[in-house]
């Protein structure tokens, strides 16, 4: 049974290593499909989200995918004492937990692909005269630049607090880099300087 615990821990160290792995792609993928979709002629500017506001939706996309490449590489992994452990699996959790597994991984890429859904639709487009937000239960608002009632540098470049009339903060640190020209936009627009 000791023999079989130490194969149980190379097979969860594999399995945090593909995870980690995935978890860092799709955190990536997702923000330039998010960038790719989002995409538009039609406004100034479009800002989505970065690796860091798809890290939380990656990282489960990431923990439930890797069970597929530790399933594909488990022979591997274990070599020849492949079929003794899945003999040891079947005595300790029946027949039937491959099934119960299988119902389980499906369940949680159906919840993982539902997270991702909504952290797809959050987005902001700013014209010349308004911003528009859309937040991930893909409600827009959309304010005028005269609604802002503070704009705060947060000490690192792109990284800023806008706060409109209404109380709602926009936070661009979970956004794609905030170019300069943008923010001169709308303090020229709302006659509010950047507050450092």
């Amino acid at each position: 049974a000791r023999y079989m615990q130490k194969k149980d821990w190379q097979l969860m160290i594999a399995y945090y290593i593909f995870a980690s792995v995935l978890s860092v792609f799709f955190s990536g993928a997702l923000a330039m499909l998010s960038s790719i979709l989002h995409i538009s002629s039609e406004h100034m500017f479009v800002m989505t989200p970065n690796f860091s506001a798809f890290f939380a939706p990656g990282l489960l996309l990431g923990l439930t995918t890797a069970l597929l490449p530790l399933r594909l590489s488990q022979s591997t992994i274990l070599s020849q004492d492949y079929d003794l452990y899945k003999q040891y699996l079947r005595q300790q959790e029946g027949l039937r937990s491959t099934r119960i597994y299988g119902i389980l991984f499906f369940i949680m890429l159906g919840f993982s692909l539902v997270v991702l859904w909504f952290a797809m639709r959050w987005h902001v487009n700013i014209d010349e005269n308004q911003i528009q937000v859309t937040n991930l239960l893909n409600h827009e608002r959309t304010y005028p630049h005269s609604a802002i009632e503070s704009i705060h540098y947060l000490g690192a470049e792109g990284k800023y607090l806008i706060t409109f009339e209404d109380q709602s903060i926009l936070n661009t640190s979970y956004l794609k880099p905030v170019p300069l020209d943008l923010i001169a936009l709308l303090s020229d627009r709302s006659g509010k300087r950047v507050i450092r």
